[in-house]
């Protein structure tokens, strides 16, 4: 079986030109501009390349205002970047619940947050993710989860989705290829820990007894998709 084949019948396409990449970087370059104190922040830091780009910043946007999503889990704020695009989605009203385990980014989100005016809408939350889940599922149901963080724990997070999203919520979850890792073995232990999590991950996704459908957008880094059953 000719694999490079089979992969193109999965992710169809071809090798894109550099101008391809440079006319879509201009149409987008207003954006770079959005919540440009949190890229100031996350750039001083050395942090910037563990958060969402612009372009998938606006996919999050556009999936949120899709699904009228009024109450929302994002599991991973890193410096909030994510949740500023999430929550430009959401109408009046809603919130969103933003995770982060790491005190320093915690601070961080929430000052960022704040000087961006929209305490209203996002709530940090600290402390290991799958703690302050069970918190969260006091309010279930929600409509949308976005998972950014730990591979290792994405089965988890999913499962945690897949109970608590309301009939028709969308989960999204970034870094879905592992940096091209989730097929792999046989190297760094954690590298093979991370790669059986992500799998497992998917297999749950592709359940159709818990998700009516599921897809996976081919971003740079992997971009994977459910709408609960």
């Amino acid at each position: 079986m000719n694999m490079d084949k089979e992969l193109r019948g999965v992710f169809p396409g071809r090798p894109h030109p550099p101008e391809l990449a440079a006319y879509f970087a201009a149409l987008t370059a207003a954006d770079e501009g959005y919540a440009a104190h949190v890229l100031e922040a996350m750039k001083k830091d050395g942090v910037r390349g563990a958060a969402v780009s612009a372009m998938e910043g606006r996919m999050l946007e556009s999936v949120a205002a899709l699904s009228g999503a009024r109450k929302a889990v994002e599991i991973g704020s890193l410096y909030s970047y994510s949740a500023h695009w999430i929550a430009r989605g959401l109408p009046e009203g809603a919130r969103l619940y933003s995770l982060e385990k790491v005190p320093a980014c915690v601070n961080a989100a929430k000052d960022l947050i704040e000087a961006s005016g929209l305490s209203r809408k996002i709530t940090v939350m600290e402390g290991p993710a799958l703690e302050s889940l069970k918190t969260l599922s006091k309010l279930a149901p929600y409509d949308l989860c976005f998972i950014d963080a730990d591979a290792e724990n994405y089965p988890a997070y999913l499962r945690w989705a897949a109970a608590n999203l309301k009939p028709g919520g969308v989960v999204l979850a970034d870094r879905a290829f592992l940096n091209g890792k989730v097929c792999s073995e046989g190297g760094e232990p954690a590298d093979n820990s991370a790669a059986r999590a992500m799998r497992e991950f998917f297999h749950i996704l592709f359940d159709t007894d818990r998700f009516v459908s599921a897809s996976v957008i081919p971003t740079g880094e992997g971009l994977a998709l459910g709408i609960k059953a």
